[in-house]
């Protein structure tokens, strides 16, 4: 599944339409500092949980939880795919636990440091804002942010609200595919937490590998005047699978 989503990207970006704005547009200032290594900042995880009253409630905290930290653990695999170092988780929990700044200092107080000290070129921030479900779909959503540590600017920016979809049976109960029961198997969870955690790993598929491709990649001319995404747009796993990409307003 993850090698066909690898393959589907540059297609549904072109469906999203050949007027949008260029890569070299869009990343202007990624492609002029061109960094090489990125850290992945800790999840900011602002979705509500649930009062705990009955045991239903402890279910649906206990899924949020797991598909929060699903996103994170999977925001490094299509940078590195892209041609980023990012470091492992390991190291990344080290830097985590030696930072004496809050993340919105982070965010808006110089951050050269980072490179002085540790060689980090540049910093991915991801905002998990909310959840959303229906008895067959799953919606989340979430912000990312790359801010440079040598220029302190943003390098990329991201508001997605995406959804997956599934199908149902004559009496309305969902039909997970067999993608979604492979990975309930593999990980031992229960139904709605593999969709949420599906959901997580195909948005950060999709989002950073839109990133201009990093040093270690190897790199296309063309690139740069390829289509890229929208700061706002809309992300759909439809029942069958297959994922659309539409532009929405900010808000």
């Amino acid at each position: 599944m993850k090698r066909l989503l690898v393959w589907m990207l540059p297609l549904i970006l072109l469906a999203m339409g050949c007027k949008g704005e260029k890569k070299l547009s869009i990343y202007s200032q990624m492609y002029k500092e061109d960094p090489a290594v990125l850290y992945i900042a800790p999840l900011n995880d602002m979705a509500m949980r649930r009062a705990v009253r009955e045991v239903g409630d402890s279910a649906y905290n206990n899924s949020i939880n797991t598909a929060a930290m699903q996103l994170y653990l999977t925001a490094a695999s299509p940078l590195v795919s892209n041609g980023y170092y990012v470091p492992g988780p390991v190291a990344s929990a080290q830097i985590a636990a030696t930072e004496g700044r809050t993340g919105k200092q982070l965010r808006n107080s110089s951050i050269d440091d980072l490179y002085t000290n540790l060689g980090i070129d540049a910093v991915l921030f991801i905002d998990l804002l909310s959840w959303n479900q229906t008895h067959n779909t799953w919606t989340v959503e979430v912000e990312y942010m790359v801010r440079s540590t040598h220029s302190g600017g943003e390098l990329l920016y991201k508001h997605v609200t995406a959804t997956k979809i599934l199908p149902t049976d004559y009496r309305g109960n969902p039909q997970p595919l067999k993608e979604d029961l492979d990975f309930q198997h593999d990980y031992g969870c229960d139904l709605e937490t593999a969709q949420r955690c599906r959901l997580v790993e195909i948005l950060n598929q999709y989002v950073l590998r839109d990133l201009p491709s990093g040093q270690r990649a190897r790199r296309h001319s063309s690139e740069p005047y390829t289509v890229s995404q929208p700061e706002y747009f809309k992300l759909r796993i439809h029942k069958d699978g297959s994922v659309e990409a539409m532009k929405s307003s900010a808000e």
